[in-house]
């Protein structure tokens, strides 16, 4: 029986795609030869090499093709095509948005009043917000001792703060929404309404604690999540390439629905390798229009460069896609090729072949 190469699922003789995880029948072998080459595929390789031979390199340079590897160095990660824009609360799960300011909460005699604005003064302080303006009026209502004065006091810096906490409250959720994209987040999801009903009491300390303690939480996901995020971000990358070079990621996409949702239900070690292998199966049906257009892209740099023009940027992008392609760190063969179609900008339309001469 064939067995997928993407989850390891078996599978009948008749089958059109993984019973498990969708992968198209005729990418079995593809992404199998894919996984098995841990050092080079010679044609791969040979096609690499010929994108870098025609360059030359630049004074000082070299043409190494470096070592192999899958995963894209962070500092190179590039970013998804931006999609339509949605309200985080028009996502499924999203914390709920903030949409009144907290009422400020109530504070009667000199004493009290005063408190509560040196209450305010240290959590704005913690907080990082320039406390200028307010420390001269701080010093003002004491000179004065009156209520009123420590209340008009009061309230500016509740506004100030309910504002800040508000703004690094959606700052969260738009965070969590990312992360929940492809990994569970029901523990931060817990912190964010005891956040909200905090501040919804105008408990601007407790606020601040659950604000600290959720950005903790979040970044520690963040950090335990991060491969998962790069294989699932590549994967995406790679199927919009595929459809904006005109071709369909359809027979290669089951493999990253299975991996999502083994990540998404927590299952993070039997997630990385399905990912992966959707990348690799995702390559399968790239590679070959994207070496096509690469090679255009080429041509077009080499063109330029012969009539004068500055095309440093654009060959420094190319000469990085050739290594990455060799190490198959595709999210920065990605991106490298998406700034360097940026830099040269739409080609020039090709005329056509019985078009003649203007008169």
């Amino acid at each position: 029986m064939p067995v997928c190469p993407a989850c390891g699922s078996e599978n009948a003789e008749s089958g059109r795609a993984c019973a498990r995880c969708g992968l198209a029948v005729e990418l079995f072998e593809p992404v199998r030869l894919a996984v098995g080459l841990p050092e080079s595929d010679p044609q791969f390789v040979q096609r690499v090499q010929e994108i870098v031979d025609a360059l030359g390199a630049g004074p000082g340079e070299t043409q190494s093709l470096g070592s192999p590897a899958l995963l894209a160095h962070p500092a190179r990660f590039p970013a998804i095509p931006p999609r339509s824009a949605v309200g985080s609360a028009s996502l499924p799960g999203s914390p709920r948005p903030i949409q009144e300011m907290p009422a400020l909460p109530a504070a009667h005699g000199i004493a009290v009043v005063r408190r509560q604005v040196e209450e305010y003064l240290a959590i704005a302080r913690r907080q990082g917000i320039d406390m200028t303006e307010f420390a001269d009026r701080a010093r003002d209502a004491v000179a004065a001792n009156e209520e009123s004065t420590f209340e008009v006091l009061g309230r500016s810096l509740f506004i100030q703060l309910a504002g800040s906490f508000t703004e690094e409250f959606e700052s969260l959720v738009a965070r969590r929404n990312d992360l929940a994209s492809f990994a569970p987040t029901s523990g931060p999801d817990v912190e964010f309404e005891s956040c909200r009903a905090a501040l919804a009491l105008g408990d601007l300390g407790g606020a601040q604690r659950r604000l600290r303690h959720l950005e903790d939480t979040l970044s520690r996901l963040e950090d335990d999540w991060a491969t998962v995020q790069v294989l699932v971000t590549q994967a995406e990358l790679l199927a919009e390439t595929i459809r904006e070079l005109g071709g369909d990621p359809a027979p290669a996409l089951g493999p990253l629905a299975e991996g999502r949702r083994l990540a998404k239900s927590g299952d993070r070690e039997p997630a990385e390798p399905v990912l992966a292998r959707a990348g690799l199966a995702l390559w399968s049906i790239l590679e070959p229009t994207f070496l096509a257009d690469l090679a255009k892209l080429k041509d077009r740099v080499l063109a330029m460069r012969e009539s004068g023009a500055d095309v440093g940027p654009a060959l420094m992008e190319l000469r990085e896609i050739a290594p990455d392609l060799r190490r198959r760190s595709f999210v920065s063969v990605i991106g490298s090729y998406r700034r360097l179609r940026e830099l040269l900008g739409p080609s020039a339309p090709t005329a056509p072949a019985d078009a003649g001469p203007k008169l």
